[in-house]
Parts: C-alpha cells; structure tokens; sequence
C-alpha cells in the first residue's frame, strides 16, 4: 500500500515512522525549503569545534537578527536567515489583514523544528478534556515518543501531572540561575503543591548523549542563534533515517494546493516549485501534516470554501520578567542552555480550569539585546552586573480557552490555484484580562520561593505567537459542523485522508504543544483504518 504523507515537520515525520513500522510504502511530499548554501557552510565548518575556536566570520554571519531593537519581542531565524516564514511565496501567497508580526507558515525541510524551543511535556488531563480519545488511549503513544526523543528534565515535582514516560532522563546544566531557583523551589515544594504548582527543570529535547550527527549539547548558550551541533532535536536526522532504512522517499520542490478522493483513493494535485508544472498523484492513503495554517489552507481550497471565516485556537503567550532575591552568574558568564532552565506549572485564580505553564530562561545575550538593556544601562554589564545576575524570564502560556485566536479566510484567485489566503489577528480583551490577573498571581506565589514577577511590566505576544495554534478542523466523537474531523482527523466524510498536525486538536495546552501534536500524529498513523 502507497501513502502520502504532506509535510516534513513533526507531524509529518512521526506520522511517517508510524506508518513505515507497519510496513507501509511511504512518499513525503513536501516544499523543503532549506537554508541557503552560504550560511549551511558556516555552520558544517563550526559543527564540530568548540565555541572558543569558531572562527568571527562563520559566527557573525549565522548569529545576524534584524529583529532586535525594533521595540519588539526578537523573533527566531535559522542561523540568521528568516526563511522559515513563508509570508512571500507565489505559489502560496498570504494577504496579512494586521498589524505587526502574525504567524506565518513555513515550508521549510524539517518545518518549525528548525527553530523551535524543544519544551515538550504532554498534555494534563485537564488540558484536553474535549478531546475525542482519553489520556489513558494517548498514553501509549505519549510513551513511544518520549522513546524516541531525547528527553532531559527530571528533577522537581513535574511528574505529579506530567508523567516523562520514561525511565532516564538525560541531565543539562541549567546554569547558576536556573539551579538557584530550583533550590529555592525545593525549599518550599510542599507548600506550591497545595497551591496547585509544580515546578522541575526544564523538559527539553535535547541530546545529551551523541546520536550520528547530532552531537552532546556542551551548554554553549548560543541555542538562540541556532545549535550548530545538532544538539537540540529536529525531524532532519529523523528523516533521514526513515529514507535510509525504510521504505520512505521524500520529495522535495513539490506544493499540494488540492486533495480530493475518488473511490476511497486520494488524488493530490500538486505543482512544482521550481518548475511550475502540475500534475496529479494518487495514493492508498494520505496524511496531512503541513501544520495548521497550510493544512487549513489545502482543505479550504480542496472544498472550494472560499470567504469563509476559519477561526484557529491558539496558547496565549506572555513574556513576564522576574527579579530574584539571590543572585547569580547570568548565561552571559557563565554559558548553559538558554532555551529554558525552569518550568513551572501552576493553576492560577483566572484560570482554574487549566494549567498556566512558564518556561524560565536565565538572563542571556539575546534576552540582554532583544531587551535594549545595553540602552537602559548604559554604564555596561559590568557596573550593572548585581542586577543582572538577579533577572530571569518567564515565557508563559495559557490554554486556548482563555487565549485569542487567529482568523483564516480564503479568496479566490482567477490566476490558476494562486488563491490568496488572508490572515488576520482577534486578540482577546478577556484573555489579556485573565493574563494580567495571572501575573499578580504569580507575584504573590513568587515570594514564596524569593522571586518577584515584575507583573506590570508584563509583554503580550500576538495571537499565535510560536505557532502554538490549530483547531481549525477539530477531532470530534460525532462530526457535527462541516470543518468537524473524526477521532482520525478525517475531513468531509473522506474515508481515506486524514489530518495529523495541530489543525484537528480540539483545543490548545498552555503546557507545549509539539508533544501532543507527534503523539496523536502517531496514533492516527499506527492506527488509522485502511
């Protein structure tokens, strides 16, 4: 049997691993966009040397962001380039109805995993009440990804929730930031576990130990600028194996703009990139994985529903600066993973429902320049290193149903399957109102462990920031509305087609995403009918 799976992200490659264990012929088709040749030489030539001894230029080249001191939280690229937005294709263009930065999609080999923060915990309970399958029919499918991830993490009370479904996990310096808090944490655990919070250090998937290319994480603290080692996880290796060693062919420079079925077989109408040639590939089955702004995008135009408004769910995101009682070395001078130290978990008075999740990142160069503090302090780092050595930031998120969305909306295009796609933003008066109250929450429960959450001084992401959205064409028991999906994340009454990404999650964790997202990916994959 022939499937399709449309994406190389980390829905599609999980879906694609679960479906070639069952022995099935799998061809990913998919955009794969890379990052140019000039910047790909510059990190193979610092891949392997350690971080005194890379050479200025490779390093200045890679470590560019034109986002900085822009009076804007700094955006992510891949090794300087931002090409992991597609926010200019012609074969997919985007009309954005908002203003400043909105999430685009990407078509990049290997998706968002290029440039992602790896925080992975699985959903709680309470986070995916809505969801057509229980936590106890997720659970094997959360254990066979926390197999093949590299998982680090461990220490504190994060398991009471959030199970790590494996027996070891590796152990990543959190710096002497992180690791004062989570003594200070410790201190008073008893007391945050009947308040309703649990904390540990951070749950990242990030190689610990060497695999092929993927080399140990050093703690470097240059994870902003992207891990010229390979250390944090992305699907590229994963990909790579699946076409070495089992029946997986993956094409690139190919976009499927229309998917229908015809007999219970699905027929994809894809052109080329490059070439701008059409054609038409049938398959046994598909799987859609293209992430939930081109997912929602092809099943649109598919069914021709063209004005309509879509609305996707997203994580409400908020950046939170925090002051601490005890200093300590910064990420700056004393280099350790940047993605994120801490976790904390809590369930907060505006938010009773659901778990607000905080991701603390200890101070570091991009937090120090996205923050212009080289301005607000102008006497340099050194005089104002007391301070600095007490700053932390928390990254939170909150559940989508106390969050804003995103609006999808498709026009029609009279120039071949150019249909344009608006894009526009419907932030939330209520879900800033709960955010705010959730910081002053956090302020009191702060105290207890000797931090202060600078609550007014609280930033708001726009909606979708991180593109921790989806929703759009949700799993239901019984399909109701016609962008209603099945358990399997089947479109329309179509037997054989199935949406794995994000795009058919009923609702969206505060506490990560991408965890959820490769294990139901899986468990449609391994357990779709066909």
């Amino acid at each position: 049997m022939n499937v399709a799976v449309v994406g190389s992200g980390i829905s599609g490659i999980f879906a694609a691993h679960a479906l070639a264990t069952r022995g099935l012929s799998v061809t990913i088709l998919d955009v794969g966009e890379t990052l140019d040749a000039t910047r790909q030489m510059a990190v193979d030539k610092l891949h392997d040397l350690l971080p005194e001894h890379w050479p200025s230029a490779a390093y200045d080249l890679i470590r560019e962001n034109n986002t900085f001191n822009k009076g804007v939280l700094p955006k992510k690229v891949h090794f300087g380039s931002d090409y992991i937005y597609a926010n200019d294709r012609t074969f997919a263009p985007i009309r954005v109805m908002a203003k400043g930065r909105v999430p685009y999609p990407t078509f990049a080999k290997g998706g968002f995993s290029n440039i992602w923060g790896a925080a992975v915990l699985p959903p709680a309970e309470c986070d995916m009440a809505d969801w057509p399958i229980p936590r106890s029919q997720m659970e094997p499918y959360f254990r066979k990804v926390a197999q093949i991830l590299p998982l680090s993490g461990g220490e504190g009370t994060l398991s009471d929730a959030f199970p790590a479904y494996r027996d070891r996990l590796g152990d990543l310096d959190a710096g002497p930031q992180g690791q004062a808090l989570l003594e200070d944490l410790r201190r008073v655990g008893a007391t945050l576990r009947k308040r309703m919070t649990l904390y540990g250090k951070a749950r990242l998937a990030v190689h610990t130990d060497s695999a092929g290319d993927a080399l140990a994480c050093i703690g470097c603290g240059h994870c902003f600028t992207g891990c010229v080692r390979g250390s944090i996880f992305s699907t590229l290796p994963m990909l790579n194996e699946l076409t070495r060693t089992l029946r997986v062919n993956y094409r690139s420079g190919l976009y499927v703009h229309k998917i229908e079925e015809h007999d219970g077989k699905p027929a994809l109408h894809v052109v080329g990139t490059r070439t701008n040639e059409q054609q038409e590939m049938t398959f046994d089955a598909a799987f859609l994985a293209a992430g939930p702004i081109n997912t929602t995008r092809l099943l649109l135009r598919s069914r021709q529903l063209y004005d309509r408004s879509v609305l996707l769910k997203e994580s409400q995101k908020f950046v939170l600066p925090m002051l601490r009682l005890r200093g300590a070395p910064t990420a700056i001078e004393h280099p350790s993973v940047t993605l994120a130290s801490m976790f904390i978990e809590a369930k907060v008075s505006s938010q009773p429902a659901h778990w607000l999740h905080l991701q603390i990142a200890p101070m570091n160069q991009m937090i120090f320049d996205g923050a212009r503090l080289g301005e607000a302090l102008p006497l340099g780092k050194r005089l104002w290193r007391p301070l600095l050595r007490r700053m932390m930031a928390a990254w939170g998120g909150m559940h989508s149903d106390y969050s804003s969305h995103l609006e999808l909306r498709l026009r029609q295009s009279n120039v071949g399957h150019n249909d344009v796609l608006e894009l526009d933003l419907k932030p939330s008066e209520q879900a800033r109102a709960a955010g705010r109250q959730a910081a002053k929450d956090l302020f009191i429960l702060g105290l207890s462990f000797q931090t202060l959450f600078c609550y007014w001084m609280l930033k708001f992401s726009n909606p979708g920031s991180g593109t921790h959205c989806g929703a759009s064409f949700p799993m239901r028991r019984r399909p109701v509305d016609l962008l209603d999906t099945d358990s399997y994340g089947r479109p329309f009454g179509w037997s054989r087609i199935f949406a794995v990404d994000s795009s058919v999650l009923p609702s969206i964790p505060g506490t990560t995403l991408a965890f959820a997202v490769m294990a139901n990916a899986y468990r449609i994959a391994q357990e779709a009918p066909m």
